[in-house]
């Protein structure tokens, strides 16, 4: 892969917003559908990547691209025999947890962006870039490597509220066995019995104005370094019961917009029915209940026939102007 012989989009950073995700253990094809379809939409702002374990090569190429690039070292321990990376204070977090008794608060925060799972490290690291990065004023903090864009995602009135999106309405907290098992775990069978009856939000994608997503990775940071939850900070996925339990308990107030799936700038595809699906007649693109082109796409790779199909639909769609 070289920089030379290629062209790469470029995000020339012209509107104060910033599109930011994690890249761990990913290449630039992982990433391409993501970067090409939100380029193609006429995006005129900033991404911004934090990295752990990608190649030179594509470092290169993001960099040519014009992304924010910064580093992120996850401590994973490899698993003999089976090599698979495990997250270190996953395994050793009953001795790593001395840190939250001597250290200073600041420190805390900087032990867990470094010790806790990706999942929830990340809230650290998307803190202390907003609080020192003052550019921006619009936020999408985004999943990578399952997403792709058939509009600007910015496209509709963000004002300034945090913008959370909610999964098919057909499954609940309490009826889906993970994020049962994340509200159980991280605040107790009590308030899964409170909030379990409501409609998932994904955590994968949350967006709002800058100061509204520094309050909200800041709540979850705060959530993240109680007792019982940092205890349990190595596992997987625990931050989706997180955002669950700080929207479900209203700890945003008004300044929470909940979208329900299908009707807002974000689908969320991974519960969603294949005979629930519409298409443009067209060119092929997914769209919303009301026939409105959905802007941001995630979890379509659950659906294996749009994995390679939908990127390509939508830069065709983009290229030929088919899209309003």
């Amino acid at each position: 892969m070289s920089t030379e012989q290629t062209q790469y989009p470029k995000f020339m950073n012209e509107d104060g917003s910033i599109v930011m995700g994690i890249v761990r253990s990913l290449e630039y094809d992982d990433l391409k559908p993501f970067l090409s379809t939100l380029h193609s939409t006429g995006y005129a702002g900033s991404v911004g990547f934090f990295c752990d374990d990608i190649s030179h090569n594509t470092r290169n190429v993001f960099s040519s691209m014009g992304l924010y690039l910064s580093d992120f070292k996850e401590v994973r321990v490899t698993i003999p025999f089976l090599g698979k990376k495990v997250n270190a204070y996953r395994l050793f977090s009953p001795i790593q947890r001395i840190n939250f008794y001597v250290l200073s608060h600041d420190a805390q925060k900087s032990f867990a962006a470094k010790a806790f799972h990706i999942h929830q490290s990340r809230h650290f690291l998307y803190t202390a870039f907003l609080e020192q990065e003052k550019a921006y004023s619009k936020v999408m903090l985004s999943d990578t490597r399952d997403v792709v864009f058939q509009k600007n995602p910015f496209d509709f009135p963000i004002d300034d509220n945090i913008c959370c999106f909610l999964e098919d309405p057909s499954i609940t907290i309490a009826g889906e066995q993970h994020n049962a098992g994340w509200i159980r775990r991280a605040f107790g069978e009590e308030i899964l019995n409170r909030i379990g009856h409501n409609t998932i939000s994904c955590a994968g994608i949350t967006m709002g104005s800058a100061s509204a997503i520094l309050e909200y990775t800041s709540e979850m940071c705060r959530i993240l370094l109680t007792p019982k939850v940092r205890a349990i900070a190595g596992i997987t996925g625990l931050d989706q019961g997180i955002h669950n339990y700080s929207i479900r308990m209203n700890l945003f107030g008004d300044r929470l917009h909940l979208y329900e799936n299908a009707k807002g700038p974000v689908m969320t595809m991974g519960l969603m029915k294949k005979e629930s699906l519409r298409f443009h007649p067209e060119h092929g693109l997914l769209l919303n209940s009301d026939g409105t082109i959905c802007n941001t796409i995630h979890q379509y790779d659950r659906h294996p026939d749009l994995l390679d199909s939908l990127p390509k639909r939508i830069l065709d769609a983009h290229s030929h102007h088919a899209i309003d």
